[in-house]
């Protein structure tokens, strides 16, 4: 069953204090339940101030060039009219080395779903091996059966190269190298070299290379943007990239690092929260009320770079140009958008986050989003907690009408599922001041109350199928030792499972991702903006791919119905 998807915050235990009651309301205007604030001062004591790039429009800048290219523009004038002067030519596929930052200083764990090589040895599929360097200078080769298993045998070695049986692996991680430190699959080869320390270098053709990073710079769904024109701003960001790369010699055991110290634009997106009252007093406008962006360039995402802008407060106010305003208050760039941001639903169809199928408004910042199949129909919708009370959607369209289920306090962490196996999606909640869990039979009114005491402080609330039962049980993320907690019933609250996955920092995410019938996991990385999902928890990595932004929250579900789940994310939410 898909009528399960849970999500988010810390967590820990409780009685649950407050009655439950029902409310049925229409509309959207339905969600802003608290009293509107004084029109004199800014509506929250900080300001959300969200932007792009890094700079004053020097050098190329994704949105910029993404902004160019849905007008029209091919690749080779939007490279041109960024880093005039310069000659397009072209350059072999040649080899390239890339340090893999997290993995230095330590030990190199693989394993692959094909057989692979490791310091010359043969490795059946499915093995893991552990290549630790010596004194001699020679390494040590243990075998295992998997990743975080004991070895069965060691040997000692002279190389502490990998290498994969598939030359060509494409997009099969299947064929591609794991390291067992967040299960993150590779092309290429994978060495464990020796520079002042350790450090784990991945050799891979240019070509390769650029299918991992060019995603990670710009969204793969601009290229079918304004039919199919956003591919040039793709195509531009591959040349820099390739451009930026070639001309990079950072360490004599590799060309270019994998951190955003290495990359060709370390700060695409980002979001910064400074106090309402420091605003006011940087402008000399007293008790803040007001932001106004009055003009952009015109030129990408949000408008573009903004041109003027007029703060007002209680003593007046000041119109300047955007420049001097990110000056002001320490902005990376001078694109950027300000004020109380709607969140919204980004969700998508495809296996691989190809493509948003759905852009959703719903909400306000603060609210914790969710998706389960709240009426039996097999399609996952929305609902919204806030303060206590679920708002639940029957539908993803944006007029859809919302229906209150109040459950639980403010502070509480929402979850949902089929508790009861009836077929659909019912409430429930995690309180992290006591690691418990109350959860509903009904989505409508009281229902039975199930109480569940799990995890411990900081653990995040996960539900699912994890047997295939069509109920749904109980589960927590431990993002400190990125550790998921399964259990198999939510009467006996003993964990029958226990898996590492991801790294610290991840976000977990669950879904039926193979159409199975059984739920499994997966975990968002919000630094990477990748999802990392297992059709098995005690799987390799099934599919890792690009979606979202950093700071998103990771959503799942079966948006169409098609007895598969795939991922989403809630942007805007957090404060």
């Amino acid at each position: 069953m898909r009528n399960d998807r849970r999500q988010f915050a810390l967590c820990r235990r409780a009685l649950l204090a407050a009655a439950t009651t029902v409310t049925v309301v229409g509309g959207v205007a339905a969600l802003q339940l608290s009293a509107a604030p004084d029109a004199a001062a800014w509506p929250t004591a900080n300001v959300t101030i969200t932007g792009h790039g890094y700079g004053h429009g020097r050098g190329m800048g994704q949105y910029g060039a993404y902004g160019y290219a849905i007008k029209g523009w091919t690749y080779q004038s939007i490279i041109s009219h960024y880093y005039g002067g310069t000659t397009l030519g072209t350059h072999a596929n040649g080899t390239i080395k890339v340090e893999l930052s997290a993995l230095a200083g330590g030990s190199l764990a693989v394993t692959s779903g094909k057989p692979f090589t490791a310091g010359g040895v043969a490795i059946p599929a499915g093995r893991a091996i552990k290549l630790t360097r010596q004194s001699t200078g020679k390494f040590s080769l243990a075998i295992s059966p998997g990743c975080g298993q004991a070895a069965t045998s060691a040997r000692t070695v002279s190389s502490a190269q990998v290498h994969s049986s598939v030359a060509s692996p494409g997009s099969t991680v299947a064929n591609m190298l794991t390291v067992c430190t967040g299960h993150r699959a590779y092309r290429g080869t994978l060495s464990l070299v020796y520079s002042n320390g350790t450090h784990v270098v991945n050799a891979l053709p240019m070509e390769s290379y650029l299918r991992g990073v060019v995603p990670r710079e710009s969204p793969a769904s601009w290229g079918d943007s304004a039919g199919g024109k956003g591919i040039a701003a793709l195509q531009s960001q591959a040349v820099a990239a390739r451009s930026y790369t070639w001309a990079q010699n950072r360490y004599s055991y590799a060309r270019i690092c994998d951190n955003q110290n290495c990359s060709v634009s370390p700060y695409h997106n980002w979001s910064v929260s400074p106090s309402a009252s420091s605003v006011g007093h940087a402008f000399g406008v007293g008790t803040l009320s007001s932001i106004t962006v009055l003009s952009r360039s015109g030129l990408g995402a949000d408008g573009g770079r903004v041109l003027s802008i007029k703060v007002t407060g209680s003593a007046g106010s000041v119109t300047t140009s955007g420049a001097a305003f990110a000056n002001a208050l320490g902005l990376r760039s001078d694109w950027f958008s300000v004020g109380t941001v709607q969140p919204y639903l980004y969700l998508t169809n495809s296996p691989t986050g190809a493509s948003t199928a759905v852009s959703l408004p719903f909400g306000k910042i603060g609210d914790q989003p969710l998706t389960c199949d709240w009426n039996g129909d097999g399609t996952d919708t929305p609902a919204i907690y806030r303060g206590g009370t679920f708002y639940i959607r029957d539908s993803l369209a944006a007029t859809a009408s919302t229906r209150a289920v109040s459950i639980g306090r403010k502070g509480d962490v929402a979850v949902c599922g089929d508790w009861n196996g009836g077929g659909t999606a019912t409430v429930g909640v995690y309180r992290p001041s006591t690691s418990t869990f109350y959860l509903s039979n009904s989505a409508t009114a009281a229902g039975t109350r199930i109480e569940v005491p799990l995890g411990r402080t900081g653990d995040i609330p996960i539900a699912g199928d994890w047997n295939g039962d069509h109920r749904d049980t109980l589960g927590v993320y431990r993002p400190s030792t990125s550790t998921f907690y399964l259990v198999d019933s939510n009467a006996s609250w003993a964990v029958r499972h226990a898996y590492q996955r991801g790294l610290v920092g991840d976000r977990p995410v669950t879904g039926d991702w193979d159409g199975d019938g059984t739920d499994s996991i997966g975990v968002f990385r919000s630094s990477k903006q990748t999802f990392s999902l297992m059709n098995r928890p005690d799987g390799a990595v099934s599919s890792r791919f690009a979606y979202g932004r950093a700071g998103d929250i990771p959503l799942a579900g079966d948006w169409n119905d098609d007895g598969t789940d795939t991922v989403g994310v809630g942007r805007s939410y957090k404060h």
